[in-house]
């Protein structure tokens, strides 16, 4: 670590003087919010941050960089005086960060917890793993998804819908409303998964909701996501009339 901290120094130090020069050019404006996150990822690192894939995110940055090279060496001699160096340190910076592997349970431990609440979606739906990364995790079967996500927002928490339309996103809520359980009523605003028991508890919550009512939706069953639509549909105009009677204008 002790030569990610001299690198993420050296980005540091330089941060004031690209900050006073982003508005000269375009370019400059470029290298300023580039370096800025570099420098936020090498930090990440220091702090032991789990969420982040290391891997995936220096890959796609080192190639923002190239990018960042290329132009610079189409630039006056003032410029590639100015920025080589730093590019040069930040290449080594990135380099560093893309052989942090995340854990191989993910962030809390939510990648093995979603597979072992989850596991009859592969064993009894016939749905495999699709996309994962430290903080969630994507299944899909010949039909549908379901986004499994270790974040505060418990909507974006659970997401799932018809893979031929994925502009119909469907909710955990939207679930227990069409099925006549007033639970959707009481979920959180905002999730607090700060340990590995709030990640278990929520997951085996969600787990339940679908194992109760989720094989139709799990299944594809004929006009199902139009059922799920309309029970939306109607449980926003729902939380809309609620807010109206709570905050809305008194005659």
């Amino acid at each position: 670590m002790k030569a990610l901290k001299e690198l993420l120094g050296q980005l540091e130090a330089k941060l004031p003087e690209l900050e006073d020069r982003r508005f000269s050019s375009a370019f400059a404006n470029d290298v300023f919010e580039a370096v800025d996150y570099w420098r936020n990822l090498g930090q990440h690192v220091l702090d032991g941050n789990t969420k982040v894939n290391y891997p995936d995110r220096a890959q796609s940055q080192l190639e923002l960089l190239s990018r960042l090279e290329a132009i610079l060496r189409t630039r006056s001699a003032d410029d590639q005086k100015r920025y080589a160096q730093l590019l040069g340190a930040s290449k080594q910076l990135l380099a560093r960060v893309g052989q942090v592997r995340p854990p191989e349970d993910g962030h809390l431990g939510v990648l093995r917890v979603i597979g072992e609440c989850f596991q009859f979606l592969r064993t009894e739906y016939n749905f495999a793993i699709t996309n994962q990364h430290p903080t969630g995790v994507r299944f899909s079967s010949a039909a549908v998804y379901l986004n499994l996500e270790c974040i505060e927002n418990p909507v974006l928490s659970c997401s799932f819908g018809p893979k031929t339309e994925p502009q119909q996103i469907f909710w955990i809520g939207d679930l227990l409303f069409m099925n006549g359980n007033p639970g959707y009523r009481t979920l959180p605003e905002e999730l607090v998964l700060d340990t590995e028991s709030q990640v278990k508890e929520w997951f085996a919550f969600l787990a339940r909701v679908f194992t109760q009512y989720g094989r139709s939706v799990l299944t594809n069953q004929p006009d199902i996501f139009r059922q799920l639509a309309e029970a939306q549909a109607e449980r926003d105009a729902e939380y809309a009339r609620e807010m109206d009677r709570r905050f809305g204008q008194k005659e």
